[in-house]
């Protein structure tokens, strides 16, 4: 249930790596249900701290996972809620 009576139309974040999976991953649960029709997730992470399966696992809330650009081991990723 949302306890907000309002919603974001961008999230951004990168995401606490340290805190474990478990975490990131109810971020990234979250934030759909905090985030506007057509709003987005930005979501900065690196490969090696799991930038793929993320990526996985934000498609399987949004539908949709993008990988925008790859530099130096850092991903963007975005993802919008349709």
């Amino acid at each position: 249930s949302n306890v907000n009576c309002f919603n974001y139309t961008d999230i951004i974040t990168n995401p606490p790596i340290r805190a474990g999976k478990k975490v990131i991953y109810k971020i990234f649960e979250e934030a759909y249900d905090h985030l506007d029709k057509n709003g987005a997730l930005w979501v900065v992470i690196r490969k090696s701290h799991g930038a793929l399966s993320a990526c996985r696992f934000i498609e399987g809330i949004f539908g949709n996972c993008t990988i925008l650009n790859k530099e130096k081991g850092y991903y963007i990723l975005k993802s919008e809620k349709k």
